[in-house]
């Protein structure tokens, strides 16, 4: 094992353009687990790949010097696993099953093996406490010996992903189809009770106390106010995030949001109230910057894990009930995921079947996992209609399949 090895499991955009970005400015050696052959292929036949960072150039950088690895492989991916001085997880939250028996291998044969060395298992996922569930998950497949090196020297690690990787220009394609287009953002901000030992020396990984309250405002709040221009910028016909960002009448709705999410947020966990004011008018300025070009689709893509009960919608407004607040705009904002539509993505027409042959409330309670009588069901179901009756223009989808 080296000092500075680093696995990374998923070679996306999050993965190249921040993690191996990280990574590579605090002299990491770096190997990615991938499951798309197409992409490995790609990343093996050109062994480098451009991170262009918006707004500021002179920041960007080309990254090189990686190895990558098919995570059908399993006897190698588990010996880079042991070997690990870090690891990270980038592949989309759902997936995380898939690594689950890859990380035991290796997590058994470092124990057999008498690693006396902690090993972190960051995981950069926009998902509900996936920490938790990929340590159950690996667990059951250790044996007792296994599972005791597993509970003391193994943390699993969870942050906030704060930087935008978005799809780079033609012409940028055209020069290197992997390169990526990331935002001038540089912290990671990770729990800080779940590292095992020292954290491991990497630029912008920053630990914080009291993570877990911090990490929902951070959903309640940025990712909420994304999936008001994203759900409700379709419906008006928008094609580009920032372009939603920037209409009057959304940027309306996301302030309402935001007071319904940050009022309940602030009562459930003490957050100052101006401060929380504060970061919500920041997460609108971002995703209002021309700069960024971020497509619409890919911010709605998924709408069934985006309307889960504990996450970035439902979450904060039933939040907002528990404290006595009512959360009409939040509603809407539920009633213009359930309406999005777009032919390129399963999950948006599992829930248009599903409204159709179940109906409205059916539907909600089984995707939302609310109450089909409940205060919010009828909150949702009164915004639904005006919503689906208002003319719209038709978002031509502009799909990019997930690479794990």
């Amino acid at each position: 094992m080296t000092e500075k090895h680093a696995v990374v499991f998923g070679a996306g955009k999050i993965a190249r353009g921040f993690i191996a970005h990280l990574l590579a400015l605090s002299g990491y050696e770096i190997v990615f687990v991938e499951k798309s052959a197409e992409l490995i292929l790609l990343l093996r036949q050109r062994g480098r790949y451009k991170v262009h960072v918006m707004g500021a150039p002179e920041k960007s950088i080309c990254i090189g010097s990686f190895a990558v690895i098919s995570s059908e492989d399993e006897s190698r991916v588990a010996r880079e696993v042991a070997e690990a001085s870090v690891i990270f997880v980038s592949i989309g939250g759902p997936n995380l099953p898939q690594i689950a028996p890859l990380l035991a291998k290796g997590i058994l044969l470092a124990a057999t093996e008498g690693r006396t060395a902690p090993l972190n298992i960051i995981l950069c996922e926009n998902y509900f406490q996936p920490g938790a569930w990929l340590r159950r998950m690996v667990r059951e497949q250790l044996n007792p010996k296994a599972k005791d090196w597993f509970q003391r020297q193994v943390g699993i690690v969870e942050t906030m992903v704060l930087r935008s990787s978005v799809e780079p220009t033609g012409e940028m394609k055209a020069e290197d189809p992997l390169s990526v287009k990331v935002q001038d953002m540089w912290e990671m901000p990770a729990d800080q009770e779940a590292f095992v030992g020292p954290v491991p020396p990497i630029h912008g990984l920053v630990p914080r106390e009291k993570f877990h309250a911090a990490l929902t405002r951070k959903l309640y709040t940025y990712n909420a106010i994304n999936a008001v221009f994203a759900y409700h910028g379709y419906l008006k016909g928008y094609k580009l995030l920032s372009d939603a960002a920037n209409d009057h009448d959304l940027i309306q709705e996301a302030e309402a949001c935001s007071h319904e999410a940050g009022e309940a947020l602030c009562k459930r966990f003490g957050f100052d109230p101006e401060e929380q004011e504060q970061f919500a008018k920041s997460a609108i300025a971002k995703y209002q910057k021309r700069e960024i070009v971020d497509p619409i689709e890919r911010n709605a893509r998924d709408p069934i894990r985006k309307l889960n009960r504990n996450d970035r919608l439902v979450g904060p407004a039933c939040l907002a009930l528990e404290e006595g607040i009512q959360p009409a705009a939040l509603s809407r904002a539920i009633a213009a995921a359930l309406l999005y539509d777009s032919p390129a993505d399963p999950a948006a027409k599992k829930i248009q079947t599903l409204i159709q042959t179940t109906g409205l409330a059916a539907a909600l309670t089984e995707i939302c996992g609310i109450s089909e009588y409940g205060e919010l069901m009828e909150m949702i179901r009164k915004a639904y209609d005006p919503l689906r009756e208002q003319p719209r223009s038709a978002a031509e989808p502009q799909s990019e399949g997930m690479s794990f």
